[in-house]
Formats: C-alpha cells, sequence, structure tokens
C-alpha cells in the first residue's frame, strides 16, 4: 500500500517547486502543473511524481555554488585584515602601555566577538 503523505510534505514539495522556478528550471505554466499535482497528491508516488525530473534538494546550483564560494573566500579576506589590524593594535598598545589585566582580555574578546559577528552574517549570506 501507498505512503500516505500530509500537509506538511506538500508544502515542503510546493516549496522545492518554487525554488525549481526562481533558479530557471520550470517555467510558469510547468510549476502551475507541478503545484497542483503536488498540492493534491495523496500518496508519496504522486508526490514523487511532481518532483520528477529536477535535481535533488541537497544540490546546489554551479550559480549558487560560485557565490558562496566567492562569499567565503571574501569574508576570508576581511577576517584576516581585521585580524592582522587588531594584531598591529594590540602590540602597539602593549608598547604603549604595557602589559595589563584590561588589555589582555579587551583584545581577545574584541577579536573573537567581531570574528563571530562577521562569520555568522557570512553564514545568512550564504543562506540566501
Amino acid at each position: 500500500m501507498a505512503q500516505l503523505v500530509g500537509d506538511r510534505e506538500r508544502e515542503s514539495a510546493a516549496l522545492e517547486l518554487r525554488r525549481h522556478y526562481a533558479e530557471g528550471r520550470l517555467t510558469m505554466d510547468e510549476l502551475a502543473q507541478r503545484l497542483e499535482a503536488a498540492l493534491r497528491a495523496r500518496s508519496g508516488t504522486q508526490l514523487r511524481s511532481a518532483l520528477n525530473d529536477l535535481p535533488a534538494p541537497g544540490l546546489q546550483s554551479p550559480v549558487r555554488m560560485l557565490r558562496n564560494a566567492a562569499i567565503v573566500a571574501g569574508t576570508a579576506v576581511i577576517w584576516l585584515f581585521w585580524s592582522i589590524g587588531m594584531l598591529v593594535a594590540f602590540v602597539a598598545w602593549l608598547v604603549s602601555n604595557g602589559p595589563s589585566l584590561a588589555g589582555l582580555i579587551v583584545f581577545p574578546l574584541l577579536w573573537i566577538g567581531l570574528s563571530w559577528v562577521l562569520w555568522s552574517s557570512s553564514r545568512r549570506r550564504r543562506a540566501r
């Protein structure tokens, strides 16, 4: 007996179809036909037939992969310059003020905090 699908599976398939349309794999007519089939599907077989001939959801288009690679490379360059700048500022601060507990705590915390902010903003840009 065929496995029945619920609203969650149908909505997931509809979202996947819209993503394929946005990436140019489907025309408006194909999208409408496949959405209708996906939203009316009662079994997993019917639902999969609406997604036939489309790449699996885990695969990314080459353009998206290239865009994500550029975002990671840009983030790495920015982080590298940020780290070098922080190191230079830390050494200059140590030379001018001498070692103290405040400097030994503030600079590493700034470096870690802003590195985390930079990485998480990069992750959000890649997820779009």
